[in-house]
């Protein structure tokens, strides 16, 4: 069984009272510890698809299954912690008002429970993984580079050990 499938997705949206096809007829599979790569133009669907595969967009049509539960339906807690995104513009995904320090605790807590001294130790590890010096907790995204932006949008994904990343 593929870790996700997906059959026969489609996402419209509704623009200016016509309807825009951004995703028709998607058709793939993932196994476990594998790599997939979408390549394609801009503007043809494959940030939308990431978004329907991290459950931010719904499906308009098809299924599409992750692990054995179905992304087209209500997620709870532990769905958001198998599936993670890095968005295309770290800045735009990262809080400006937070330090980089709490944008890595914060998925810590809310989907792992990971909090306090044991919290600091992953924010270090993970600070490490990315290739991010300790320092680097106390700024806040405006104070970094694009790439050390991009390094803390991965490290964030990475944080409660999903067990799919989506990049986009």
């Amino acid at each position: 069984m593929a870790l996700l499938e997906l059959r026969d997705v489609t996402k419209t949206f509704s623009v200016r009272g016509r309807t825009v096809h951004a995703v028709r007829g998607v058709d793939l599979e993932l196994d476990t510890a594998r790599t997939l790569a979408l390549v394609g133009e801009s503007g043809s669907g494959k940030s939308t698809l990431g978004r329907v595969v991290a459950g931010l967009h719904g499906a308009t049509s098809g299924t599409a299954t992750f692990g054995g539960f179905d992304l087209l339906g209500p997620w709870d807690r532990e769905r958001r912690r198998s599936v993670q995104m890095v968005f295309q513009h770290p800045y735009q995904s990262l809080d400006p008002r937070w330090t980089v320090d709490r944008i890595l605790r914060e998925p810590l807590a809310r989907l792992t429970g990971v909090r306090g001294a044991a919290a600091s130790a992953r924010v270090a590890e993970l600070l490490d993984l990315v290739g991010l010096p300790a320092e680097m907790r106390t700024r806040l995204p405006a104070e970094l580079s694009g790439g050390q932006q991009q390094r803390v949008a991965i490290a964030r994904a990475l944080a409660p050990e999903p067990d799919l990343i989506v990049l986009d």
